[in-house]
């Protein structure tokens, strides 16, 4: 049968249909529609309506499913395929329900049965079928500008404006996927941080404008100089920090004397007649596999980086320069960080959690200690490596240490170790539920979280929180005390566990106010839902008191020291 066209204005319909007389019946009642009026083209093959495809527009597709040259499900594919932003309806002699299913999940608008439809439900239909068609495109084309934007805001969170290159974030991820890389196939992962030497001079006496033209330079000559597989980022004012995935100790140390060298020996352009000189000072090193964040790469690396300014500025220092040369005397502070670092001397000790009813052993506290004669007590160290910028770092060592102590106990115990709130925010999560799932399975820990060092708004926690509660892995707020903090604190993490600090426990048998404040916690709890703790028993009296209002469990010297 030929085609045959109908040319009056209207609404362009492909109509793919071998029956005469259907067709004949379908222009019938279709032309009764005058606004807008139908017109219809109709070929008898799916070849023939794939050919005229090629080159022509429609507003709507009626497709019967048994042509000369196609049959079933498979004549909707061919169709949909080359026609994916027009509307089909089917109109099939075919009743079954579930081929019927199959065509609207794969694209068709609507599945009409031959015969059972009257002229004035079928004009319904097709108006309904492009008005349907026309709302999910417009959708779907909203969906991808949305989906554009979203890359491209992902790439600006990712991104220093300034010089393009990596900002922290960045560099964490791109850290985040070498470690991995590492981890599965071996090799070296390398660390290059450098400083620009007396940069604030620039900045002090020409502008933060010129300087940010020299920053852009030297970004450029560091993107000259390094490998597609290597990752660049800038993460402070003049700071930039190198990975050198598979590098061989060698081969980074020819990159940073390479960088070094032509960075010193460059002018950098201001204008046509003004041009600087300026050096950088590099630390260079190995990366530790269980390294996790930037805040880990910089603890490591700029020890180097500070021997390189001590000795003169413009040079690269490493680990073997470091040891070898020791042209300054480190003193007792610089010694623990170096311990502090590497955190091999970091070990654990274990406090037994009691149920107070029977006094019977139910988890353990693990706490951290580093093996030095003057600072080996948490207060000391973490306060060291706070004003030192390797808080995160060292609380990464002492989490280690004490998950791989839990190893030893039964998978019954429940194990609590402490995380503070910027490691739980600056480690990924995946991170560190597989590190507690090596040797037991994740829901034998109780994460404590310290109350002490929740500054500023605890909800950047909330996230990552629930994520470890999907994991099975209990939460614990440990050090509560009371205040408007402490409760915005509890009712936004919804710990599992409520700890007492022990400025609430300590005498509660004979001081009032203190028995005042345990009630009220007690209160909060029981709300919440979350188990209690009392931290700090020591005496029989304090003990009994605290089992007359109900607390399940404690912890303290009343049972001994931690072993």
């Amino acid at each position: 049968m030929a085609s045959e066209k109908f040319t009056q204005p209207g609404l362009k319909v492909l109509l793919v249909e071998d029956d005469p007389e259907f067709a004949d019946l379908l222009r019938l009642r279709l032309g009764k529609e005058k606004s807008p009026a139908f017109a219809i083209t109709c070929f008898p093959t799916l070849g023939q309506a794939l050919e005229i495809l090629e080159g022509t527009s429609w507003d709507l597709i009626l497709l019967d499913l048994i042509l000369p040259d196609s049959s079933g499900i498979q004549t909707f594919d061919a169709l949909r395929a080359r026609a994916r932003h027009t509307p089909i309806v089917i109109m099939s002699g075919l009743d079954s329900d579930s081929l019927a299913i199959d065509a609207v999940r794969k694209g068709a608008e609507d599945y009409l049965v031959k015969g059972e439809i009257d002229s004035r439900l079928l004009l319904r239909v097709l108006h309904h079928a492009m008005d349907r068609h026309r709302i999910k495109e417009k959708l779907a084309s909203v969906t991808d500008r949305l989906r554009e934007t979203n890359v491209r805001l992902e790439t600006m969170a990712l991104v220093d404006p300034l010089t393009e290159l990596y900002n922290r974030r960045g560099l964490q991820q791109a850290l985040r996927r070498e470690l991995r890389l590492l981890s599965r196939d071996g090799g070296k992962l390398m660390v290059l941080f450098l400083d620009l030497d007396d940069f604030k001079k620039i900045n002090d006496s020409l502008g933060h404008p010129v300087g940010d033209i020299l920053l852009k330079q030297i970004a450029q000559k560091i993107r000259d100089s390094v490998r597609a597989t290597d990752h660049i980022a800038r993460i402070g004012g003049d700071e930039f920090v190198l990975l050198l995935p598979k590098t061989p100790f060698e081969e980074g140390l020819r990159l940073a004397e390479r960088l070094r060298s032509e960075i010193s020996n460059t002018p950098l352009i201001v204008s046509e007649k003004e041009s600087f000189h300026i050096t950088a000072s590099f630390g260079l090193t190995t990366v530790p596999a269980h390294t996790a964040s930037v805040d880990d790469l910089l603890a490591i690396s700029d020890p180097f980086l500070r021997q390189s300014k001590n000795a003169g500025k413009n040079r690269v220092s490493y680990p073997a320069l470091f040891e070898t040369e020791a042209p300054f005397p480190r003193s007792d502070a610089e010694h623990i960080m170096e311990l502090m670092r590497r955190g091999r001397d970091f070990f654990a000790l274990k406090q037994p959690i009691m149920r107070l009813a029977d006094q019977s052993i139910v988890g353990y506290e693990f706490l951290s200690r580093l093996k030095n004669g003057g600072v080996h007590m948490p207060d000391d160290f973490f306060r060291i490596a706070l004003e030192n910028n390797m808080l995160t770092l060292v609380d990464h060592h002492c989490f280690r240490s004490c998950v791989l102590a839990a190893a030893a106990l039964p998978p019954a115990i429940l194990r609590y170790i402490n995380l503070f709130p910027a490691t739980i925010v600056d480690f990924p999560v995946e991170e560190l539920v597989e590190k507690l799932s090596v040797n037991c399975p994740a829901q034998s820990f109780c994460l404590e979280i310290c109350k002490q060092q929740l500054f500023g708004d605890p909800s950047h926690l909330v996230g990552p929180v629930e994520t470890f509660k999907r994991c099975g892995i209990s939460i614990a707020v440990d050090d509560v005390g009371f205040g408007n903090t402490c409760l915005e604190s509890l009712i936004l993490l919804e710990p599992d566990v409520i700890k007492l600090d022990k400025k609430y426990v300590v005498g509660v048998a004979k001081d009032i106010h203190v028995e005042r404040s345990l009630r009220r916690t007690l209160k909060v709890a029981e709300d919440l839902g979350a188990q209690v703790i009392a931290e700090g028993i020591e005496t029989q009296e304090d003990l009994d008191r605290l089992k007359e209002f109900g607390v399940p469990y404690g912890q303290g010297y009343f049972w001994g020291m931690p072993a």
